[in-house]
């Protein structure tokens, strides 16, 4: 295994401008992970990795096109932690956006911007079953923070970002319904609402929430009643609790059948 030592070799510098900027992730079609469990993850996709020596004494190198021995020193210029566990990886961006199908789960979120948020909504999709994500002017979901956040899940959700309205008139032309959701009192509870055939959830952004004009596209209005003194929830925890309410029928179902 070749050892690199500066932080001037081109495939470090590489990882660090696909670490850095969204557009250059694009461009490349390619972002970066770090620690054990995100390249175990991705292994099989990975196309470079790095690690320490360190590293290698506990763990082996997940499948990948090749592999480089960095220095500790060089590890922690490269980490976006504060404790490294001595192992990145480039990764191809998986190429796998939902298929649009009547009865399916999907969720189209507009306009998020914390990829905090956007990790942690992957992660919740990922473990209720959503058949698929759309992003329309969304924060990026292979940022670095957006990554972690998402555990893995970005290679187990099916993710594509394109126009909000493009995205509707594909899921209207499957036949499936779609929900706005709203912070509206006068809006259906989303405990009310009828999921028996599937259907999008679309959910705006932390500040601003949805537009009006993709609201009013939708074929229901629905809202997380709160009987507190908050006035609205983190887009992450509303999105939760939507995605458990989409998708309880089914669930409940696998389990029975398990």
């Amino acid at each position: 295994m070749l050892e690199i030592t500066s932080a001037e070799n081109r495939n470090i510098k590489l990882y660090r401008k696909l670490a850095a900027s969204g557009k250059y992730r694009r461009e490349e079609k390619k972002f970066v992970l770090e620690g054990t469990r995100l390249t175990e993850d991705g292994a099989g996709r990975l196309d470079t990795v790095f690690v320490t020596p360190e590293y290698l004494e506990r763990h082996t190198v997940p499948e990948c096109g090749e592999a480089f021995l960095i220095t500790r020193e060089l590890a922690e210029k490269i980490s976006s932690t504060e404790t490294p566990q001595g192992i990145f990886a480039m990764c191809r961006i998986p190429d796998c956006p939902p298929v649009p199908k009547a009865g399916g789960r999907y969720l189209l979120l507009c306009g998020l911007g914390d990829p905090g948020n956007m990790g942690t909504i992957l992660r919740t999709a990922d473990a209720l079953g959503i058949d698929g994500m759309y992003l329309s002017g969304c924060c990026d979901p292979y940022s670095p923070k957006a990554v972690r956040s998402a555990m893995g899940s970005l290679f187990r959700v099916r993710l594509r970002e394109a126009p909000a309205g493009d995205v509707l008139n594909e899921l209207e032309a499957a036949g499936v319904p779609s929900f706005a959701s709203v912070v509206n009192r006068d809006a259906l509870s989303v405990t009310e609402a009828d999921f028996s055939r599937g259907g999008a959830v679309l959910i705006g952004s932390e500040a601003s929430g949805l537009p009006k004009e993709l609201a009013d596209r939708c074929g229901e209005r629905i809202t997380i009643k709160m009987s507190g003194g908050a006035e609205s929830l983190n887009a992450a925890m509303a999105a939760g609790i939507i995605m458990w309410e989409f998708t309880k029928m089914r669930n409940s179902e696998c389990g029975m059948r398990n």
